[in-house]
């Protein structure tokens, strides 16, 4: 098992089209798909169904994706602490984030850190939130990108609100309500829910719930997903309907739409978190940076 399998695995588990996937690391799609066959062979399991020309992860490939971020996120951490503490790498900070923050808050944010801080630099994590909570607590990280956060950690960590995306409701493209421009989310009331795993995303179960009871209604919650474009499948898929931050439609969602919800509106909330004391120099303008790109994405 190599790590350059291990990446197109992930890239291929989180754009769920091997077209996206080759593009996003720079493979043709044969080299690509010759990676996946052979991670496939090694393991023993397929880690892909492939149906009427797409692909979905099958429960093993569910259950090693984190597992593989997991491998990739220490192999990378492990090289950095080496080459800061016995050779003359630069100080790197490490940002852990979720896919959809990449481009237009990640990004333009690093690249200003690169012109105010040249002498830092920025080593980024694509990780869930709760492997994102796990290494700010063992130190693996210095920032993390995150939405939910417990009590016992809100009191453990530094917390600096960066921006509040408006939910919407995600439906199959077939669902009675999906050509309405907005819906009251009391309309859904007797639709089965899909939602994100609380073992990957902490109090986003509670969260759906609370929003539904603010609507009047207890949701009936079918299936749990371990990442965004997993649940944007199985929505597509027909297994219930969703609440994303309209942020989220940025994803590949073919099957599924995301319609506005009326009044009142309900935001999600995106932090930067990181441990008491630790915003200083290059990571504190970091922070200033994410806040200032979060604040133009209004």
């Amino acid at each position: 098992m190599e790590f350059h399998q291990l990446r197109s695995f992930v890239a291929t588990a989180e754009e769920l089209s091997i077209t996206a996937a080759a593009r996003r690391v720079h493979l043709s799609q044969p080299a690509l798909s010759r990676q996946i066959q052979s991670l496939e062979e090694e393991l023993g399991v397929a880690l892909f169904d492939r149906v009427r020309q797409r692909i979905h992860l099958t429960a093993a490939g569910r259950y090693f994706l984190d597992r593989a971020r997991q491998m990739l996120c220490d192999a990378e951490t492990s090289a950095q602490q080496v080459r800061e503490q016995f050779g003359d790498g630069k100080r790197t900070i490490r940002l852990g984030f979720l896919t959809i923050f990449l481009d237009d808050l990640v990004a333009p944010a690093v690249k200003a850190l690169r012109k105010s801080h040249p002498r830092s630099a920025v080593a980024l994590f694509e990780l869930s939130p709760q492997a994102q909570v796990d290494r700010l607590r063992n130190d693996e990280l210095d920032l993390g990108l995150l939405g939910n956060l417990a009590e016992e950690d809100r009191s453990r960590f530094s917390v600096r609100s960066l921006m509040r995306n408006a939910m919407a409701a995600v439906l199959p493209e077939d669902h009675r309500l999906a050509r309405r421009r907005q819906i009251d989310l009391k309309e859904l009331a007797g639709d089965p829910f899909v939602s994100l795993s609380d073992a990957v995303f902490p109090g986003r179960r509670q969260f759906l719930r609370g929003i539904c009871r603010m609507r009047g209604f207890e949701p009936v919650i079918a299936e749990e997903c371990d990442s965004l474009p997993l649940l944007l499948a199985a929505v597509s898929g027909g297994a219930g309907v969703a609440l994303l931050p309209a942020h989220s439609a940025k994803l590949p969602h073919s099957g599924s739409v995301f319609v506005r919800l009326k009044a009142p509106l309900v935001h999600a909330e995106v932090m930067a978190v990181h441990k008491p004391g630790a915003d200083r120099g290059a990571l504190a303008a970091l922070i200033d940076h994410l806040g200032t790109v979060a604040y133009r994405m209004k």
